[in-house]
């Protein structure tokens, strides 16, 4: 019997699984896919990531570190440049991978290539088949957005959007960082230097239409590449977290940035505070209610309100990035979220006063 069983491999199962055995508990990650496994990600992590780490990332992990973003609207360019590193640059498949094995070095059990296809859950425990047949006190569910567990269990149909990308293998990547906007419906486009080859993607609402853009983009540059493609939310946190013995964590209950489309700082961030409730449960009794109350207090009002200016900005784009572009002060204040970790909600909070309408500054004071 074990004290937890993980499902999923990505950075949130990896996360709940290494926390979990840091302190103590007997934990099985079981991940469907055989590690190193190809994942389609921009692959950057902001400082917040990083910060939830809770340790350094290997030099060999890291394909680059950059200080300089540029930002597109349509025809127009705005370079923001720090002395300070703004974005690290990650291939997902290597950076999954090392998750993985820090969990296996902290004590969990590690069984990959092995797919979890039904779950029973019993009066003490959660029963799990995966091939054969486990047994665990409780469950954490990661099997990302389209897992076909967890969206048996999580209620309501929240806004689904698509991201396609292509690794371009070049010569020289360059050191900064590009974001695209003003043609993807609730998305952008981007080109990230990953040292070895660019990160080329476009995400957004309308799949179609998205792959126009990055083909465009890509046929622009001369740039050629297979394209991958994943789905992703984009309507901030799913209500529901879970229930009985069972806690969903990352892209299984929808915790993504809707605006930047980032996904994995919440999903670390809501492993290792799913295994530290599941820790005080078995310890003392603690309710796993705890674990939705604590991810709403720590990022789920700062998700709703990125949900709110992806609506506000792309409802209203010539205005709103045009002005973003014309006003330094505005995108300095937006890098800041990536960069150091300014929460939304202080971003919106900041931004209401010198929005350019006031109806559009009325609405953002009422919903903040």
């Amino acid at each position: 019997m074990y004290d937890m069983i993980v499902i999923g491999g990505g950075p949130a199962g990896a996360s709940a699984a290494l926390e979990g055995a840091s302190l103590g508990l007997r934990v099985l990650l079981i991940e469907k896919e055989m590690f190193p496994r190809y994942k389609p990600c921009g692959g950057a992590l902001s400082e917040r990531a990083r910060s939830y780490l809770g340790f350094r990332i290997p030099d060999e992990v890291i394909d680059a570190e950059v200080s300089r973003i540029r930002v597109f609207f349509r025809d127009r360019c705005a370079e923001i440049s720090r002395s300070e590193r703004l974005s690290t640059l990650v291939t997902r498949s290597v950076f999954d991978e090392m998750l993985v094995r820090k969990a296996e070095e902290a004590g969990a059990e590690v069984l990959l290539g092995r797919k979890a296809t039904e779950i029973s859950e019993m009066r003490e425990h959660v029963r799990i088949r995966a091939g054969a047949t486990y047994d665990g006190r409780l469950l954490v569910l990661a099997d990302g957005h389209t897992g076909i567990l967890s969206r048996k269990i999580r209620r309501g149909d929240g806004i689904t959007g698509v991201c396609l990308v292509s690794d371009v293998a070049v010569e020289d990547t360059g050191d900064c960082m590009e974001i695209h906007f003003g043609e993807a419906d609730m998305g952008y486009a981007w080109v990230f230097p990953h040292g070895s080859y660019l990160s080329v993607g476009a995400g957004g609402l309308n799949s179609s239409k998205i792959r126009g853009i990055l083909e465009g983009l890509m046929r622009s540059r001369g740039f050629r590449g297979k394209i991958h493609g994943h789905t992703i939310p984009l309507s901030g946190p799913s209500r529901y977290l879970g229930g009985g013995r069972t806690m969903l964590c990352g892209d299984s209950a929808d915790m993504v940035d809707p605006f930047t489309g980032e996904g994995i700082a919440y999903a670390v961030r809501s492993g290792q505070i799913a295994a530290q409730v599941a820790s005080e449960h078995l310890s003392d009794g603690c309710d796993l209610v705890e674990y939705q109350r604590r991810c709403k207090n720590e990022f789920g009002d700062d998700l709703r309100a990125s949900f709110l200016l992806a609506r506000i900005m792309h409802r209203f784009p010539d205005q709103l990035f045009n002005i973003f572009m014309d006003d330094r002060s505005l995108l300095e204040r937006y890098i800041d979220i990536h960069a150091h970790g300014l929460s939304y909600r202080s971003f919106l909070k900041w931004l209401a006063p010198r929005a350019p309408a006031k109806l559009i500054a009325s609405m953002i004071s009422k919903m903040v």
